[in-house]
């Protein structure tokens, strides 16, 4: 029996990973397979004939032959199936279809208030059911959706477990994906993150990374030997709580002196509002005082940056990772006025870490958690 289960997984992984090289490359040579990824002829062969009659690749030829037969030319088909990502955050819901290499075919956005999260997700069904529908797409060639979620999430269960920013405590997902029609991947904002730039992003060279995603809230995704870690409990990379300060500022997750209460967001747009006492001022309107050089809004900008760093420090001392990444909506904005963290980290502690320890700014950002629960379906096909 064991045995039997350890062939069924290498064809797994064999087939996973010559779905990867066709989705890395596209149009491949078989003997490019056999020799690239290391397997026997007669492995890919198997692999490449079930691929083409389940319509994933196709035959568009022979190359030129270096004696002997002409080597068979494959091309994957990229639109043979879709999947969807769902980035749900406290007011705005983005939803995108992609193909099996990542690449958005049609995407959506809605905003909402004090919106129940059951209504949420009967809009996101019409939303998906109009989008197949416009490209010719039945469910069935759906491999499923991924939803990034704001909180702590057990992804084995499909379960939303305490999520604050949402006002929402336990919800199960299962329900869903059986009125879907479908399977639902669902994950923690932050973690989908870090996987997206794990697969695709500032990540894919390091092995033991952290994302920080700035939102209305801070929270973190940690990757070690290149994999996104969640804990025992669903809990770890909750940094955002983790208290920096004895001030009796209280935090929606019920304690005091918390992270995000100083670096999330809100925490800069609040600063802003008090100095001004204009509660309808938003960050467009503080990145453009800013450009104008307004004195005070710098020193709001710098008192931020400070506790953002107190962070930064305590997660670089407590993993060691070779880099922090830091993304969010407000990284584009970020980006402009701060060019270089690490002259910050350096500046404050240089004695402490190490040359090679890095902080910077995501290039994926504010999409990262988008593009991450869309790759949440491609998982196991591809081997992520």
């Amino acid at each position: 029996m064991t045995h039997k289960i350890d062939q069924s997984i290498i064809r797994n992984q064999n087939r996973a990973h010559i779905l990867k090289a066709f989705r890395a490359n596209q149009i491949i040579q078989k003997k490019d397979l056999v020799e690239h990824l290391n397997l026997s002829i007669t492995t890919v062969t198997t692999i490449t004939k079930q691929l083409l009659d389940e319509g994933l690749i196709e035959m568009v030829g022979f190359s030129e032959s270096t004696g002997g037969r002409k080597p068979l030319v494959f091309q994957f088909i990229k639109d043979a199936s879709v999947a969807f990502g769902v980035d749900i955050s406290p007011h705005t819901m983005h939803i995108i279809m992609v193909n099996l290499c990542s690449e958005i075919i049609d995407q959506e956005k809605m905003t909402y208030e004090d919106t129940p999260i059951e209504d949420l997700l009967e809009s996101l069904k019409g939303m998906i059911h109009a989008m197949l529908k416009k490209h010719q797409y039945t469910m069935d060639r759906c491999l499923g959706v991924g939803l990034s979620l704001p909180g702590i999430v057990d992804s084995d269960q499909k379960q939303l477990i305490h999520a604050p920013n949402l006002n929402t405590h336990v919800y199960d997902f299962q329900s869903f994906s059986q009125m879907l029609g479908c399977e639902v991947f669902v994950e923690n904002e932050a973690n989908v993150a870090a996987f997206a730039e794990l697969i695709l992003g500032d990540a894919r060279a390091v092995d033991h990374a952290v994302f920080v995603s700035i939102s209305e809230g801070v929270g973190c995704g940690i990757i070690s030997d290149h994999k996104v870690v969640k804990g025992t409990y669903h809990k770890a990379g909750e940094f955002g709580h983790m208290r920096v300060s004895s001030a009796p500022h209280t935090c929606r997750c019920g304690r005091s002196g918390c992270w995000e209460l100083y670096a999330s967001e809100s925490a800069l747009l609040n600063a802003y509002r008090q100095h001004s006492d204009n509660p309808k001022l938003e960050l467009d309107d503080f990145f453009a005082a800013y450009e104008k050089d307004e004195h005070e809004v710098q020193g709001i900008l710098k008192a931020y940056l400070e506790d953002l760093m107190v962070g930064v420090e305590n997660i670089m001392l407590g993993l060691d990772p070779q880099v922090i990444i830091i993304g969010g909506k407000i990284i584009s904005r970020l980006r402009h006025a701060v060019p270089d963290l690490n002259v910050l980290l350096k500046e404050r502690h240089h004695t402490i870490f190490s040359a090679e320890n890095k902080v910077m700014f995501s290039q994926m950002s504010p999409f990262s958690a988008l593009v991450g629960s869309s790759l949440l379906p491609l998982k196991e096909m591809f081997g992520f």
